[in-house]
């Protein structure tokens, strides 16, 4: 049998699309979550009866180690974290969960001898460096986090390497740029993600909507690119460097994201209310270069902003049953 590979937050939104393309692939997925979301799995198009699921708390150190020993899992992808807003309202929560609940990945890793951690990390964690006279963004731009949550990814990125270096195994550190959405409960949701499902869901049911917007112009990564950049990481056999952001390229604000929704469902009765940005991030940005990651991984996002309308909409119908 192969070796398993350990999907922590494995029915999450980026969970449960690397579960269901590693199962394409032959592999073995083996999930450990806090709240195992069955229903999204199966919206996505996972069988939960073929996948190995684990409730479980990433604080919980022997329970993540066991999940490893039990299931023979030789590599991990950690998504398990708390989100953004959510660290912003909670910051000892999040800090504890997203540190030190790492700090536990790397932990079982040593332990258990695993070969591989992949660890998503976020493209905020260098937002406090963006200025002007900056041309691109790649992974030469000094990590500097403007808030907490992003301070616990950098913070990841720094004992990830250093457990790597002093322990053997390998970290691979994949930065997520722009704004993660796609079709998953609202739990813990951002401010953007909620209101791209609103206007998507509005849009379905052919419901009128104001939507709060407080965003300019920035990137967002649709949750299936994520994935597949996720699991070509995992998978990959050697590696020249260890850090790949994983994006799209593409700079995009709410009315953009609103025409492509009109342009689906015509019929649309949508309005964008502004608001101020919930996070203390600046407002100009910069599309990311993810040359790397083409270069390296194989990476190509496949879902600009109008074909991820249709499959977010499509998948959001199977979700809740709209």
């Amino acid at each position: 049998m192969s070796k398993g590979i350990l999907i922590t937050g494995g029915t999450g939104l980026v969970g449960a699309y690397a579960t269901g393309m590693l199962l394409e692939r032959g592999e073995r997925p083996v999930i450990f979550d806090v709240a195992l979301n069955e229903r999204l799995l199966n919206a996505v198009g996972v069988d939960p009866s073929k996948v190995t699921m684990i409730r479980g708390d990433m604080l919980d150190l022997p329970a993540v180690i066991s999940a490893i020993r039990d299931n023979d899992c030789d590599r991990i992808i950690h998504l398990a974290a708390f989100l953004g807003e959510e660290v912003q309202r909670r910051p000892y929560s999040g800090v504890r969960l997203n540190f030190m609940g790492t700090v536990n990945v790397f932990e079982a890793a040593r332990l258990e001898k695993v070969s591989r951690v992949v660890f998503p990390s976020s493209g905020t964690v260098y937002l406090g460096s963006i200025g002007e006279g900056l041309k691109q963004i790649d992974e030469s731009i000094p990590m500097n986090p403007p808030s907490v949550y992003a301070a616990t990814k950098a913070s990841c990125e720094f004992m990830g390497r250093a457990y790597a270096k002093r322990y053997g195994f390998e970290f691979i550190c994949l930065r997520y740029v722009g704004g993660l959405y796609g079709p998953s409960p609202t739990a813990l949701k951002a401010t953007r993600e909620i209101a791209i499902q609103e206007m998507i869901r509005a849009a379905v049911k052919g419901e009128a909507a104001k939507i709060d917007w407080p965003y300019g112009p920035t990137e967002v990564l649709y949750g299936k690119d994520a994935a597949k950049g996720t699991v070509l990481a995992v998978l990959k056999d050697k590696f020249k460097d260890q850090l790949f952001h994983i994006g799209n390229g593409q700079l995009v604000g709410g009315e953009e994201i609103l025409a492509a929704i009109k342009r689906h469902f015509p019929g649309s009765r949508i309005e964008l209310v502004k608001r101020d940005n919930p996070m203390p991030y600046p407002e100009s940005r910069l599309a990311s270069d993810f040359s790397r990651s083409k270069e390296q991984l194989g990476y190509e996002p496949d879902y600009p902003i109008d074909k991820a309308v249709a499959d977010y909409a499509a998948t959001l119908k199977r979700l809740e049953n709209l």
